[in-house]
């Protein structure tokens, strides 16, 4: 009796330590997803399964917008893509992802493509009518839930600005240093986990700024709901 309740013991044991692996291996698999549609489906040779190419949102309904990748903007080196968080959203409302074709991980990787922050401030200006309210955010990695490098092209809040912390920012004529003025902010303000948010300055250049939290989600427009 005693051998018999104590292999059910191990055999519940080995059943939730299963579990929780099969869990931990979905959660990363996820992490994975655009770096899949990346490399199956919008460089030259597309895989069967691929997502179809749309040219326009506002002809699909939410379950196939969910479906389907639209492409904003393309090169040899990008590509900006609409993010899934404008399904059922009103045409209004716009949000894309700047990615590059070479794998790069994140904000704390060391060879970060410069030419991605011009890149995507020519597809936002081609998409959102004022300058002054387009925002490109790098969420932190351990805010982000991609382990690929994604710029999130969204809009400002009304109140963004008025809530930069002094001191977390600084301006820039163009947007060739962006990666460099950001870990100079980083370390100046011993952030080891951060985030990179970029807008249009007063003075017409730009404003780059660190944060600890996801900027994303303190400083943008992410959702329309």
């Amino acid at each position: 009796m005693i051998v018999a309740v104590s292999v059910r013991k191990t055999f519940l044991l080995l059943s939730v330590l299963l579990a929780l692996v099969a869990v931990a291996a979905s959660a990363e698999s996820r992490r994975d997803q655009l770096r899949r549609l990346l490399e199956r489906c919008l460089g030259p040779e597309r895989a069967m399964d691929c997502p179809a190419l749309v040219a326009d949102r506002d002809a699909t309904d939410e379950t196939s917008c969910r479906e389907t990748t639209q492409i904003w903007e393309k090169s040899a080196e990008f590509v900006v893509i609409r993010d899934l968080k404008e399904c059922g959203c009103p045409s209004s409302f716009q949000h894309g992802l700047a990615m590059p074709f070479t794998y790069v991980s994140g904000v704390e990787a060391n060879d970060l493509p410069e030419g991605i922050w011009q890149f995507a401030w020519n597809a936002a200006r081609t998409r959102f009518a004022d300058p002054a309210t387009v925002a490109l955010a790098v969420n932190s990695r351990l805010q982000r839930s991609q382990d690929l490098l994604h710029v999130h092209i969204v809009e400002l809040t009304d109140d963004a600005r008025s809530r930069f912390p002094p001191g977390y920012s600084v301006n820039l004529a163009d947007l060739s240093q962006v990666w460099a003025a950001a870990r100079a902010l980083a370390r100046e303000k011993d952030l080891r986990d951060y985030g990179v948010l970029v807008t249009q300055s007063a003075s017409g250049g730009f404003t780059v700024l660190v944060s600890e939290g996801s900027p994303e989600g303190l400083y943008t427009r992410y959702r329309c709901q």
